[in-house]
């Protein structure tokens, strides 16, 4: 009976079009991204790269993961669908009286679902394949085929997944003979996994997490986050530890929930239901007794005028926001999305672990992402729920017969479907709220709150409700609705973009995404573009919704030309004329959009620009070592109108050639608005393209060898309109450097310096920097372009309610015109690195060993501003102590605006800081854990006034070791002095993260630090842990003197600047002999380990010491380029070690190391700080250690690399808690 019953329902779903709906729908939207994830449509868009193989078994199981997701949708249609079938049709109860068992009929329903959804994800599977090979497939981005990465991930994950969520939506069926309530739970199921999968990245530990989370994917990336893109490529995920653990519980609760269906079904059961008020039953008496009585019925009345028709669109909208809002799946869906946000909330903004103030801003950040994308799944799937309401209550017929309009019926799907949004958006403001009680704070701002989310982001979905309202009115069945609006979510943008569709005017619902509220400058210039968009979109979901109208289904089933037939029937003068005046208004403004994209400002796409880059270099790469006039003063001027958002600006440049040959032509760049520029020599313009903004002037008479040049010029925005902004000033906090300036020489910056393109193009590989010994590296620095160094002075002016800033000492405050002018001055040369600010601020002042201190903030961020004094006057005596002197009088902080992006950046005595970071963190002084970086990010920037503007690196690899290596550094010291060492453990973890998940995405190769081009993770992270290691094996004073030499050597020097490799050298002399590998695996190679405590546990003594034993395993490899484990070095030479129990011997480079092991007590009871009883390096030369330490006080933990200082992959496994051990003498 079995097979019968099996065979049976693979045959109805054989024949039913639903099956063949989504297998179509996966296999082509599962080729199209697989295509354009490897450069199918590259002649039409930019060229696709990727620094992994995507059909290696990473690439394989993120891709299919995707639409694993998609699949798991569809299990309530198939799985679910099989049994629900039954009972729809009302077959049960015939079906059930036949002599069959039920662990048959369950067994075969359930195995012919699973059949049937894993045939739709083979289907995906297929389709990713195929996509790789198809003709215009970049052969760099897919390595051989290798039949286990296709498998490893669809055995490990997609089939157990399956049936996971399987057997819980086929017992919701069977026992509640609803599948509506399944896709509940299967959609609850995903915002849980997507819970984990954004959580983990920041928990400390993970462990239950990756445990407790269903699909594995959260032990997956424990696992895998760090591997490089070599072992992307070319490696299996391991099936360990808690991906492994994970895999069997899942397996087994699904077990046991199948097991539970067999067991608890019963053929005669009814089903049982959910609901949230259940009335009390009540026992029915007959009361007539046959006696006839007059019935008196109530007077009906009809009122089908247009108002009437309105209150009944609202009588029916309460009866769908009744059935959406109070049924248990959207209790249960909001209660886990609001438990969701409370978390999401609570870790939004950390950074080194430490909280940011829970601004409304901040908590009004979730309202995006992943939080938008289940609203989408919502309206999505609940407006086909209600569309189809009256069918599945078998009522349709009933309602098609009033005489209520189409459009009324309608308009209350929308009405509903309008308010279970605004019901979730409400569960953003009650969790930000709890989330601001809970932190103390009560600034709840519930103005903001509800202008954000109901007067702008409610807009983003009625395009999708009217869409979703569209597309289930045209297909009958709710799942293949549902399908569509997915494809036409997810599928088709990136396929429009792939062929160059790049406007997204051309793109349902994009274009000016919701504009986020700034503190300091409220929504900005984002208001009126973001709106002109939402018309756009609601105009033509206006028309949408009168087709809706048009295509209604009422009645018995009809055929598409019979639907046609009534469609043209119902056209009335009214919908004639909505759909004109919608339709005219869409065009009407989708043709201003367009004018102003493509006729107002020149419309370049991706692809047009990548060409215009290669091209660039094509036609002038030959100039770059044409020798060029050097700049040596600015003074310059910026008129700031903030009311109006303009901004006029100009300098006077002044160049020497101090070259010994003749110049006889200027290479100037210049910026893409309105500018003039005179040159006070006769001069011809001989070239002039402005698609790279690039013109030369060949001058009468050449510039001889010490001649002078004066380059006068101005530029201004273009007029700022409605819709569109030319303008980098705002409201408040308007923040511009010198890049908006003209230029001289040729500037490689422009280049392309991706391999796989420059390939393409028959481009000749370049590094992004030159060796540090080429000819002509250090020739320039790598900040001041073609300059050393600077005279300078500026007037800024502004609005009179304003303050506006430039570097340098402000010599002049004046008003005129209603406008409030400065003049600052510099009294020594500066890089040619400066910038204009202008706000609204309120200014802390104070003075610090004759230097004065100045922080301009925004009066509603006093939180912070004295951490940040500290900062500064920490910094100061430290870098004053330690380094040469400051060179300026006076240091000062700007906030900007946090839409101008969240970092900091030092300018000479003047550092712009925005008010993302540091002003508004919640720093616990009481928690060991926090990191102050208001503190440390305000001591970074200040050891830029040494790092960058006294010592410059060329521009040369390892030009930013020299600047933001050292920086980092330096906060660090500033830092760990005034905080102590406890919180160095955490920040050097952070930045050990972030330099293993950084090269975890490098896309060209990753470089050893000292020779690192300009790459973030490795000048910052790495940069960070290396220097600070050094400090500690040679000793803070030995290397500061190092650091203090190498200042004094090229303080404020122009050419020939230092380079990387210099420093290195004078690090390496002061280092002996036996610590002479430092320099080669902390510079000069890419060296990890992977160190391990493997048992510990120690052992009272007689004399009341305590002895503690150690077993810890120490292994160090080296990569190369793309990530490739090295273990032998130059000599062949290497290590191995098989440990108990294991047939995988143990490889290492040769180890002579010294490496700290330490043991540790109880915790302070006042400062949390736990007591170091032990901590001493000791010299390592096997693999397998053991360390017998005896200690004074009773010990808690010990470790080997403690404090992270050395590169690790696994820093979690360097410390274990130690167990006591009886001594049985």
């Amino acid at each position: 009976m079995f097979s019968t019953i099996y065979i049976h329902e693979l045959k109805t779903w054989f024949k039913q079009p639903l099956f063949y709906i989504y297998t179509v729908v996966l296999f082509l939207l599962s080729v199209t991204i697989s295509a354009i994830a490897v450069g199918v449509f590259d002649s039409d868009n930019v060229t696709v790269t990727s620094a992994i193989k995507l059909n290696g078994a990473v690439g394989i199981y993120s891709l299919l993961g995707f639409f694993a997701i998609l699949s798991y949708l569809l299990i309530p249609s198939i799985i679910g669908g099989t049994i629900q079938r039954d009972f729809k049709n009302n077959m049960h109860n015939v079906l059930y009286s036949y002599p069959l068992t039920k662990w048959n009929y369950l067994l075969a329903k359930f195995g012919a679902g699973m059949t049937m959804s894993i045939l739709v994800v083979i289907a995906s599977l297929i389709g990713i394949t195929i996509g790789f090979y198809l003709p215009g497939a970049n052969e760099e981005l897919v390595g051989p085929f290798k039949i286990m990465n296709y498998l490893q991930p669809f055995l490990v994950y997609i089939i157990p997944n399956i049936f996971f969520y399987g057997a819980i939506v086929f017992a919701i069926t069977a026992f509640l003979r609803n599948v509506n309530i399944g896709f509940m739970f299967v959609l609850v199921m995903i915002i849980l996994q997507l819970a984990a999968q954004s959580s983990v990245p920041t928990m400390d530990d993970s462990y239950w997490v990756e445990l407790l989370e269903p699909t594995g994917d959260s032990a997956t990336y424990a696992q895998i986050k760090y591997w490089t893109p070599e072992e992307q490529s070319t490696q299996l995920i391991p099936v360990e530890g808690t991906l492994l653990y994970n895999r069997l519980i899942w397996l087994g609760i699904s077990l046991l929930v199948f097991t539970g269906v067999l067991f608890g079904f019963n053929f005669s059961q009814n089903p049982s239901s959910l609901s949230l008020f259940r009335k009390k039953s009540q026992r029915v008496t007959k009361k007539n007794f046959g006696t006839i009585e007059k019935v008196v019925m109530p007077t009906a009345r009809q009122d089908l005028s247009f108002f009437g028709q309105l209150k009944t669109s609202w009588i029916i909208a309460k009866s769908d926001i009744s059935y959406i809002v109070i049924g248990w799946p959207f209790i249960i869906i909001g209660s886990v999305a609001f438990a969701f946000s409370l978390l999401t909330m609570l870790i939004t903004g950390q950074q080194y672990g430490t909280d940011i103030l829970p601004k409304t801003w901040v908590m009004l950040e979730f309202a995006g992402g992943i939080f938008s994308v289940f609203s989408y799944l919502l309206i999505f799937l609940y407006s086909g729920l209600i569309m189809d309401r009256a069918k599945a209550a078998h009522l349709n017929q009933l309602v098609d017969a009033t005489p209520t309009k189409n459009w009324t019926l309608l308009l209350s799907k929308f009405i509903a479907m309008l308010f279970m949004v605004a019901t979730i958006l409400l569960i953003v403001i009650l969790s930000g709220i709890i989330i601001q009680s809970y932190n103390g704070f009560f600034e709840f701002e519930l103005p903001l709150y509800f202008f954000d989310l109901y007067v702008i982001n409610i807009w983003d979905f009625i395009p999708w409700i009217l869409m979703s309202l569209l597309i289930h009115t045209l297909i009958k069945n709710k799942w293949v609705g549902l399908i569509v609006l997915l494809v036409l979510a997810i599928g088709i943008p990136p396929l429009l973009g792939a062929i160059g569709v790049q406007q997204s005017q051309f793109i349902f619902n994009q274009g000016a995404g919701s504009p986020s509220p700034s503190d300091m400058n409220g929504y900005g210039s984002g208001l009126a573009r973001y709106f002109t968009y939402r018309v756009y979109w609601f105009l033509l979901g206006i028309a949408l919704f009168a087709l809706s109208v048009l295509f209604y289904r009422r009645g018995m089933d009809t055929n598409v030309m019979e639907r046609f037939a009534f469609a043209k029937a119902r056209l009335s003068k009214s919908l004639i004329a909505i759909l004109a005046v919608s339709l005219i208004g869409f065009f009407a403004i989708g043709g201003y959009i367009w004018k102003v994209n493509n006729v107002d400002n020149k419309q370049i796409s991706g692809k047009e620009q990548e060409e215009m880059r290669v091209n660039y270099e094509k036609e002038l790469s030959k100039f770059a070592k044409t020798p060029q006039p050097r700049l040596v003063a600015v003074n310059t001027f910026m008129d700031v109108f903030p009311d109006t958002r303009d901004f006029k600006a100009g300098a006077t440049y002044t160049f020497v050639n101090q070259t010994n040959i003749t110049i006889d032509t200027l290479h100037v760049n210049y910026p893409d608005r309105p500018t003039t520029i005179d040159l006070d020599r006769e001069t011809e313009i001989v070239y002039d393209q402005e698609d790279y903004d690039y013109r030369m002037y060949q001058f009468k008479n050449p510039l001889q060898p010490g001649d002078t040049l004066i380059m006068k010029f101005t530029t201004e925005n273009k007029p700022n309109t409605f819709f569109d902004n030319n303008s980098p000033v705002v409201d408040n906090g308007t923040f511009i450097n010198n890049s908006i300036f003209p230029s001289i020489g040729y500037n490689d910056q422009g280049e392309i310096r991706n391999t796989q393109i420059r390939k393409k193009y028959n481009l000749p590989p370049k590094d992004r920097l030159p060796e540090p010994d080429a000819p002509g590296a250090r020739d320039n620095n790598y900040i001041g372009g073609n300059s050393d160094w600077i005279d300078f002075e500026a007037t800024v002016s502004t609005s009179n309610d304003q303050i506006a800033i430039a570097p340098g000492y402000l010599m002049k405050e004046w008003e005129e015109d209603g406008r409030k002018y400065f003049y600052y001055k510099m009294d020594s040369k500066i890089l040619n690195f400066y910038a204009f600010l202008s706000g609204r601020y309120d200014v802390r002042r104070e003075k610090h060993n004759g230097i004065k201190l100045e922080i301009y903030y925004h009066p509603d961020h006093i939180y912070n501003v004295d951490r940040m004094m500290n900062g500064l006057k920490d910094g100061l005596d430290y870098y004053n102590d330690n380094y040469t002197p400051y060179q300026h009088k006076q240091v000062r902080i700007i906030e900007f605006p946090r839409t101008g992006g969240g970092f900091a950046q030092a300018f000479p005595n003047t550092i712009p800081f925005s008010e993302a970071i540091g002003f508004i963190a919640d720093v616990d002084d009481d928690d060991n854990d926090n990191v102050d970086y208001p503190f440390s990010v305000t001591a970074h920037e200040l050891a830029h006034q040494w790092w960058a503007h006294q010592v410059i690196g060329a521009n040369a690899k390892g030009a930013t070791l020299l600047s933001e290596s050292l920086s980092e550094y330096s906060s660090l010291k500033v830092l760990e002095k005034t905080n102590g060492k406890e919180q160095m453990r955490k920040f050097l973890k952070v930045a050990m993260d972030g330099y293993l998940l950084g090269r975890t995405v490098e896309q060209i190769k990753e470089n050893p630090l000292m020779y690192n081009e300009n790459q973030q993770y490795i000048h910052y992270q790495k940069g960070s842990l290396v220097l600070y290691a050094m400090s500690d094996y040679l000793g803070e004073k030995k290397f500061n003197n190092v650091i203090k030499r190498f200042a004094e050597k090229y303080q404020f020097k122009g050419a020939p600047y230092p380079v990387a490799t210099e420093f290195v050298d004078d690090i390496r002399a002061v280092t002996p002999d036996s610590l002479q590998y430092l320099i080669t695996d902390m510079f000069e190679t890419i060296t990890l380990y992977d160190n391990k405590v493997k048992k510990a546990n120690y052992t009272e003594l007689p004399d009341g010491k305590y002895l503690v034993s150690i077993d810890a395993v120490v292994t160090k490899y080296r990569a190369d380029e793309k990530g490739k484990s090295v273990y032998k070095n130059m000599s062949g030479d290497s290590l191995s070690f098989t440990p108990e129990g294991r047939n995988r011997a143990l490889q290492s480079l040769p180890l002579a190391d010294y490496i700290e092991v330490g043991v540790f007590g109880e915790e302070d009871e006042k400062t949390g700080i736990e007591k170091v009883l032990y901590l001493k390096k000791m010299k390592i030369t096997d693999i397998s250690n053991t360390f017998d330490i005896v200690v004074d006080s009773k010990p808690v933990e010990a470790g080997i690399d403690p404090y992270n200082k050395l590169i690790d992959r696994n820093s979690d496994d360097n410390r274990s808690l130690l167990n006591e051990k009886k001594n049985n003498n």
